[in-house]
């Protein structure tokens, strides 16, 4: 009956959803980029609802169970093969395979119940799907960067702050503008690791993180939050954390997001998500392993965007910004003066927080749009709180971002509402 709700929900937003805007937008102008004209260009095929893997499934084991015990389980409900998660100290998340024929509901079902004895050692089942960033339009193009491991920081100082995207291009530049001029990826040499040497790229199964999106969109996210820092006054030490869990087409696969959440909270006290998808009527997203991590570390900060459909995400919800956990903040975007929200922009007055400015804001002589370079802002005044009060929890976080943020003005468009009513300026 829950699913059949959803489903209901879900067909009537769509009629809405599909007469909005949806996409971030990176407006293209006069100037080159690494010495080429780019034209602007439309990155389409980006699908924002799940697309399910019709043969494998997530298993979340209770802490400590044994090796044993897994292998049991895998035999008994017919797992032809299982992946762990790369990089990652927490064994307790696998991706099962199963043989052909497979009907993927019902085995679902049959694990969460527990036919098998293992209810007591299988804490949560997901499914495993694909799901992409909103579509966006991009002046950026490709770039290859050829020297990501000098822009290591030496030794790590400061706050922490994991970027969950595209990865990122320390070396881009335009007409003599660099975004990063001095080392400030985060130093994994301390890690344990020999195979890590700042982040992990869950997409290609490597230590580099290059940016291949045609968007530079994991760049410019990085970017944005780096600029505020340097800008502070003064400077606030951090590093850029990159955790590559989209393609070059903004594809990510809800594993590897898993995956890079483990990774990254062992290493980051701010998680920084400028991605995310809509709840298609099918999965129960409200009650998911990813929901599971961020109750289990409620001293983690999880920024998120809250998307670009003009959607409200009270009625048809948006993952992960939707997740109820007061440690999760989910970001609206404003427009250019801060006078209205954009017109992409979703809201909701229970499932979003804050607004921020999330139309053209500059990125190398680009103007860029959309909730993904709103969320950055967030986490940048985030971290800055967090250097300078290390003893700061999520919920002392919170509380500073409602006091400092500035009330909406009258001029706001009042039937789109947010949480707080406050727009977060860096």
């Amino acid at each position: 009956m829950k699913k059949l709700k959803n489903f209901l929900l879900f067909t009537i937003s769509s009629i809405f959803i599909l007469s909005c805007t949806n996409e971030d937008q990176l407006q293209s102008n006069s100037n080159s980029l690494v010495g080429e004209t780019q034209t602007l260009q439309k990155i389409t095929g980006r699908k924002t609802t799940p697309v399910y893997s019709q043969n494998k499934l997530i298993i979340q084991y209770y802490p400590g169970t044994p090796e044993a015990t897994k292998i049991f389980l895998r035999t008994f409900y017919g797992a032809i093969d299982f992946k762990s998660c790369q990089q990652c100290n927490d064994d307790s998340i696998e991706l099962w395979t199963f043989g052909p024929g497979i009907n993927i509901e019902p085995k679902k079902t049959a694990i969460e119940q527990g036919s098998g004895g293992g209810v007591e050692s299988i804490m949560d089942v997901d499914y495993e799907f694909s799901f992409a960033m909103d579509a966006t339009y991009s002046a950026l193009g490709s770039y290859t960067d050829s020297n990501y491991i000098s822009y290591i920081k030496p030794a790590n100082d400061g706050v922490t702050i994991a970027v969950f995207d595209t990865g990122i291009s320390p070396t881009i530049n335009n007409n003599n503008l660099s975004a990063f001029t001095t080392p400030f990826l985060y130093n994994a040499s301390n890690d344990g690791n020999s195979l890590t040497q700042s982040g992990w790229d869950f997409v290609n199964s490597d230590a580099n993180c290059n940016d291949d999106d045609l968007g530079q969109h994991g760049t410019v996210v990085s970017g944005i939050i780096h600029r505020i820092l340097n800008n502070s006054q003064p400077a606030v030490p951090h590093q850029i954390l990159p955790i590559k869990v989209c393609d070059a087409n903004g594809k990510a696969s809800y594993f590897n997001l898993l995956c890079g959440t483990n990774f990254a909270l062992s290493r980051a006290s701010i998680i920084q998500m400028s991605l995310g998808w809509y709840n298609d009527g099918f999965g129960d997203f409200g009650q998911t392993i990813l929901s599971n991590l961020i109750t289990a570390h409620p001293e983690a900060i999880f920024i998120t965007s809250a998307g670009n459909l003009g959607n409200n995400n009270d009625v048809l919800q948006h993952y992960p910004s939707g997740y109820p956990q007061s440690n999760v903040i989910a970001v609206a975007a404003c427009n250019t003066n801060s006078q209205n929200i954009a017109s992409f922009s979703n809201y909701g007055l229970t499932s979003v927080d804050f607004f921020a400015r999330g139309q053209n804001l500059p990125f190398l002589g680009y103007p860029m749009d959309g909730t993904s370079f709103a969320a950055p802002i967030v986490a940048a005044v985030v971290a800055r709180k967090k250097y300078n009060t290390p003893e700061s929890t999520p919920i002392d976080l919170l509380n500073h971002l409602i006091l400092t943020g500035t009330p909406c003005p009258s001029s706001f468009d009042q039937t789109k509402k947010v949480q707080y009513d406050k727009v977060i300026q860096p």
